[in-house]
C-alpha cells in the first residue's frame, strides 16, 4: 500500500547568533489551520457565552439608562424653518411639556398630580438637523478657524445664512425617578403629545376665547338702545374675524361640520346686521323706546364725548402719517454707464416697503376717522330725538322690542357657534392638518429595550470577541509550534540511530577468504 504524501508549508525561524546555529523553530501553516479547525467549536462557544455575559452585565450596570422613552414629532407650518410659531413669534418647543399639557395628560390617565414636576423635569428635546446642513455648517466653521481677514468674514456670513431651526424633534422621557413603569411612561408620553396637538389648534387655530367673549354679556342688563349697540359690536367683531380667517383660504373651503363657506358666513352676518338689527334699531330709535330716558340720555352724551376724543386722536395720527410721507426720502439708486458713455452718473428714486406701509397706515387712519365722525353724528341725532320726544312708551312696544331682541340673541349665538365650528374645521383640515405630527410614538416593548441594550454594549462585545479571537489564534499557533517541535526532535532521534548503525557495519566474508581459512 502506497503511503499518502502530504505537502506541508513550513516557516522556519532561525536564531541569528553563531552559538545558536542549531536552534530553530518550524511553524507549519497547515498545522495552524488544522488547530484552528480543531479549536473552532470551543472558540465559538466561548465567544457566545462571554458576549451574552457582557450584554447582561452592561444591561444591569446601565439599567436606569434604559428607562427612557423616545418619540419623534415634526412641525411643518410656514415660519417654523425661521424659528417662528404660526403667529410669527419665537417658537419654543418646551411648550410641549408645559404644566397645563402634562396636567391634561394626567387627568386622562388618572395619574396623581403630585408626579407632575418630576415628570416635567425629566422630559427634554433634541432638534434634528439634516445631514447636508450639518456638513455645510461644519465646512464654514473650518474655513473660519483656518482663515483670516476677508475669508473669515465670508465664512461668518455663510454661517449666519445657514442658521438652521429644526423642524423635527426627538422627545426623551427618563422615567427612572418618576415611579412609573415602562407601559405607564409610554402611555403618558403619547398622551402628552396628543394633548399638545389639541393645545396647538386652540392657540394657533380658532380663537375660542373670541366666541366666549362675544356671548359673555347679557343684553338684558342694558337699555334697549345699548343692547342694539352691543349686538352691533358683536356682529362687527365676528365679521372682522371671519374676513381675517378667510383671507388665507385659497381653496374656497366648505366645512364638513357645518356645510358653510366663509363667504356664506359673511353673507349671514351681513344679513342679520343690515336687516334684523337695523329693524330693531330703527324701531327703538324712532319711537324713543327706553327703560330709563334720563339714563339713556346720559349714555348718549358720554358716547359723544368719548367719540370726540377718539376723533382728535385719529386726526393727530393722520396728520403725523401725512407728515412722515411728505418728509420720507425714497431710496436712491445710482446707475453707472459703460466706459465712453455720456451718462456716467444717473440716479433714480425708488419707493421701499416702509413707504408703502405708510400709505397703508394712512388709509386705515382715514377709515377710522371717518367711522368715528359718523358715530358722533348718529349719537347726536339720537340725543336730539330723545330730548325732543314726549311720548310715553307703552308696555306693548317694550314687549315687542324685548321679543325681537330675544330672537336676535338666539340668532347671534347660533351664528357664533357655526363660525366657531367652521373655523375650527378649517384649521384642523386645511391650515394645520400637517402642522404638527407625531411621527414615531413612544414604545414600551421589550424588543426596543433589548435593541438599545445591544446597541450600547456592542463596542464592548466587539472588543472582548476580538481579544478572544487573538487568544484562539495564538493558541493554535503555539500548539502547532509544539507539535512541529516534537516532530523535529523525533526525527533527530531517528537520524542518530541510523548514523550509529552505519558506523558499525557487519563484516562480510567472501568465498576466497573462506577457502584460505579452510586450507
Amino acid at each position: 500500500m502506497e503511503e499518502k504524501n502530504e505537502r506541508y508549508l513550513n516557516v522556519t525561524l532561525k536564531n541569528s547568533q553563531d552559538d545558536c546555529d542549531n536552534e530553530q523553530v518550524c511553524i507549519s501553516i497547515v498545522g495552524i489551520l488544522k488547530n484552528l479547525k480543531r479549536f473552532f467549536a470551543l472558540w465559538v462557544s466561548v465567544s457566545i457565552i462571554v458576549s451574552i455575559l457582557a450584554l447582561v452585565g452592561s444591561a444591569l450596570m446601565k439599567q436606569d439608562e434604559y428607562k427612557q422613552m423616545v418619540s419623534l414629532v415634526s412641525f411643518t407650518y410656514d415660519g417654523v424653518e425661521k424659528g417662528l410659531d404660526p403667529n410669527g413669534n419665537k417658537f419654543n418647543v418646551n411648550t410641549v411639556k408645559s404644566p397645563q399639557i402634562i396636567e391634561a395628560a394626567f387627568e386622562e390617565l388618572d395619574i396623581p398630580i403630585e408626579k407632575l414636576e418630576s415628570v416635567r423635569k425629566n422630559i427634554y428635546f433634541e432638534g434634528i438637523i439634516p445631514q447636508d446642513t450639518a456638513e455645510r455648517l461644519t465646512a464654514y466653521k473650518n474655513i473660519f478657524e483656518e482663515s483670516s481677514g476677508g475669508s473669515q468674514l465670508t465664512a461668518v456670513d455663510k454661517i449666519i445664512e445657514e442658521t438652521y431651526y429644526p423642524t423635527q424633534y426627538k422627545v426623551y422621557f427618563d422615567y427612572a425617578s418618576t415611579g412609573l413603569d415602562a407601559k405607564e411612561a409610554a402611555a403618558l408620553l403619547n398622551q402628552m403629545l396628543e394633548c399638545y396637538s389639541e393645545y396647538f389648534l386652540e392657540v394657533y387655530g380658532y380663537n375660542g376665547a373670541l366666541g366666549s367673549s362675544l356671548s359673555a354679556l347679557d343684553y338684558q342688563d342694558y337699555d334697549y338702545a345699548e343692547a342694539v349697540d352691543l349686538f352691533d359690536s358683536t356682529l362687527s367683531r365676528l365679521s372682522t374675524y371671519v374676513k381675517q380667517v378667510s383671507s388665507t383660504d385659497t381653496t374656497r373651503f366648505r366645512s364638513t361640520e357645518t356645510g358653510q363657506t366663509f363667504a356664506d358666513l359673511t353673507e349671514t352676518i351681513s344679513t342679520i346686521r343690515n336687516l334684523d338689527l337695523e329693524r330693531i334699531a330703527s324701531y327703538v330709535t324712532l319711537n324713543t323706546i327706553t327703560k330709563d330716558k334720563d339714563s339713556l340720555l346720559t349714555y348718549y352724551q358720554f358716547k359723544v364725548e368719548d367719540l370726540q376724543r377718539r376723533q382728535v386722536i385719529c386726526q393727530e395720527n393722520l396728520a403725523s402719517i401725512n407728515e412722515s410721507i411728505a418728509n420720507y426720502e425714497k431710496n436712491t439708486i445710482m446707475m453707472f454707464g459703460a466706459n465712453g458713455s455720456e451718462n456716467m452718473n444717473v440716479s433714480a428714486s425708488e419707493a421701499s416697503e416702509q413707504y408703502d406701509r405708510l400709505f397703508n397706515m394712512k388709509t386705515d387712519a382715514q377709515n377710522e376717522l371717518s367711522t368715528t365722525i359718523q358715530s358722533i353724528n348718529l349719537y347726536n341725532k339720537r340725543i336730539e330725538r330723545l330730548t325732543a320726544s314726549t311720548a310715553i312708551n307703552s308696555a306693548t312696544m317694550k314687549a315687542k322690542v324685548e321679543e325681537d331682541l330675544s330672537k336676535l340673541n338666539s340668532q347671534v349665538n347660533i351664528l357664533i357657534d357655526v363660525v366657531n365650528r367652521t373655523a375650527d374645521d378649517y384649521y384642523k383640515t386645511v391650515v394645520f392638518s400637517k402642522a404638527y405630527n407625531i411621527l414615531v410614538p413612544a414604545n414600551a416593548s421589550f424588543g426596543s429595550v433589548a435593541k438599545q441594550a445591544v446597541s450600547d454594549s456592542m463596542m464592548t462585545i466587539i472588543i472582548i470577541d476580538a481579544l478572544i479571537f487573538v487568544i484562539y489564534f495564538a493558541a493554535a499557533v503555539i500548539v502547532s509550534c509544539m507539535q512541529e517541535y516534537k516532530k523535529a526532535h523525533a526525527a533527530e532521534g531517528t537520524d542518530a540511530d541510523k548514523e550509529e548503525t552505519e558506523e558499525k557495519p557487519e563484516k562480510k566474508v567472501t568465498k576466497n577468504e573462506k577457502s584460505k581459512n579452510t586450507k
